[in-house]
């Protein structure tokens, strides 16, 4: 599954459990704009919901990245 850096950052944080609005605080960004990188990976990938985006890509061999708490 690829991933552009942003959304590499925004996955590892769902992988965290955080939400959109703790997700849009740490990167700095509006929540909208992450829904809007979240539908994005949807679309592409023919996905519905975060657990299915995670399943995936597991299921593809992938190990998320870390993102350090600030």
């Amino acid at each position: 599954m690829h991933l552009s850096p942003k959304q590499q950052q925004i996955f590892s944080m769902i992988v965290e459990g955080c939400g959109n609005k703790e997700i849009a605080k740490r990167l700095d960004m509006s929540t909208r704009t992450v829904e809007s990188h979240l539908q994005r990976l949807y679309d592409r990938h023919g996905l519905h919901s975060r657990a299915a985006l995670v399943a995936k890509w597991l299921m593809e061999g992938g190990v998320p990245c870390t993102v350090a708490r600030t």
